[in-house]
């Protein structure tokens, strides 16, 4: 029998540019596992997976824990029932509903929202999924960093501590204006959808100017007529500012008692600010944003896809007290 210079016994010798490949291909397979395997790893305490990222007992107990004022208040509500012993077990009303299911329902929802909201921001790249430990690990961090920033006198934007469900509210707001412009990216309106809304509206697309006429006086004093700007008054000034707005918002003649720049002023109005209705093209990118904006917090709440994997009775068995 001939045997080829290629081949030994069956054996075929397979050329560089071959076993090359095929490395490659083998190390990108472990870089995809070692991708995977943070939803492949399942910490001891998990009661049940979303989308197969582990939620473990402590981390839905976070979640129970910003709801037991919300449930106490609905029981209150609607049964008149008081927080006592047995409170959260006792069964009320008809449909015999129990504090303790009705608090983890409500987590369930909320817990829900906010993975929802993590997966999609991972999967447009905007913030990479991070665990219950890991957000902890990260908090942490962030708060001693705050404090040594206190310390030394720099500045910073926020509270000086977070507590962890401060911290989350936190994160999501960084990422919320990111996660906007992404979908407005996917929101498409048509120029016959933008009229239609814009129609809708055009009550709300209109500009106000900032100035107004009125015949005021403080206390004892005669009334001169004097031009109020309302960009001359700090955002600090809350007293001027509703004053402001009670003027602009009263009919020529009508007499307005209040507050401003610290004193008490009683003025009447004589000429009202300017108001101008807004055009399509000037408000058309405040429609998109608000039509995406609105898209995206429907596309948050709607988690009904997302697959939990429970773990036996871990979790019908968890009682809320």
């Amino acid at each position: 029998m001939n045997i080829g210079k290629g081949a030994v016994m069956g054996i075929t010798r397979r050329k560089p540019t071959v076993i090359i490949l095929f490395t490659a291909l083998i190390v990108l397979a472990l870089l995809m596992l070692g991708l995977t395997n943070k939803k492949a790893e399942l910490p001891e305490n998990w009661i049940f997976t979303v989308d197969g990222y582990a939620v473990t007992e402590e981390e839905f107990h976070f979640y129970v824990t910003e709801q037991r004022a919300v449930t106490a208040d609905y029981f209150f509500r609607t049964y008149g029932a008081q927080v006592d012993e047995g409170f959260w077990t006792r069964k009320y009303g008809k449909n015999h509903e129990t504090p303790s299911e009705y608090a983890k329902n409500s987590a369930m929802t909320a817990l829900l929202k906010t993975k929802q909201e993590q997966f999609i921001a991972d999967e447009r790249g905007i913030a990479p999924y991070q665990s219950f430990d890991e957000l902890k690990s990260d908090m942490e961090e962030e708060n001693v960093k705050r404090a040594k920033m206190d310390d030394s006198g720099e500045t910073y934007y926020g509270l000086p501590q977070f507590d962890l469900y401060q911290y989350m509210q936190y994160l999501s707001g960084a990422r919320w204006p990111d996660l906007i412009e992404t979908q407005v990216k996917k929101t498409k309106m048509s120029d016959a959808q933008l009229q239609v809304e814009y129609a809708s509206k055009s009550a709300d697309y209109i500009r106000v100017a900032d100035k107004l006429t009125a015949a005021l006086a403080t206390a004892g004093q005669v009334k001169e007529e004097k031009v109020l700007n309302r960009l001359d008054i700090s955002k600090e000034d809350t007293e001027s500012l509703k004053f402001w707005e009670s003027l602009a918002a009263a009919s020529v003649g009508e007499t307005v008692i209040g507050k401003y720049m610290g004193e008490d002023v009683v003025a009447t109005l004589t000429t009202k600010p300017e108001i101008t209705k807004l055009k399509l093209e000037e408000v058309k990118d405040s429609i998109l944003y608000g039509s995406a904006e609105s898209d995206l917090r429907a596309l948050i709440a709607n988690t009904n896809e997302l697959k939990i994997v429970y773990n036996g009775n871990r979790f019908s068995e968890l009682v809320v007290n």
